[in-house]
């Protein structure tokens, strides 16, 4: 195909792929979300608990916390409700009295959906209470949260 004076090559528009955290203490469950969330275009940081998920964003108490600077901006922060050592309402109380990442858009997930969970949860500063098992509507409705 001759394109004359001009490049015949595809024009690629740079796409920003939205970086979430996804945070829950199962690994198939994580995996499961994980590929959800990629197959809406989003780049998935997985980790297996409340607190390593603060360490990775330099919000832990630990000294070897990557800290803001070396860590992708998040657009979403999905989390587990039921986890060992910290629970995913302990982990919203902390991500919403930070700075950093007081106005990142956080989902929690549970398989129980008592009403009284929700609302805690939605008042504590989640955008959105997701029942477990999470569905491809379920991570479209976030996306559209994202900032």
């Amino acid at each position: 195909m001759d394109c004359g004076p001009y490049s015949c090559k595809p024009i690629r528009a740079f796409v920003e792929h939205p970086h979430v955290l996804l945070v829950d203490d199962c690994e198939i469950t994580r995996k499961l979300i994980e590929l959800l969330f990629t197959e809406c275009a989003c780049r998935v940081i997985t980790s297996d608990g409340g607190v390593n998920a603060l360490e990775y964003l330099g919000l832990g108490d630990d000294d070897q916390s990557l800290g803001e600077y070396n860590t992708p901006k998040m657009k979403m922060i999905c989390i587990d409700y039921e986890m060992p050592r910290m629970n995913g309402y302990e982990l919203l109380k902390k991500l919403k009295e930070s700075p950093l990442m007081e106005d990142v858009p956080v989902a929690v997930m549970a398989s129980d959906n008592d009403p009284t969970l929700v609302k805690k949860c939605i008042e504590a500063g989640a955008v959105m209470f997701i029942s477990k098992p999470v569905k491809e509507v379920d991570v479209e409705k976030l996306k559209t949260l994202m900032k």
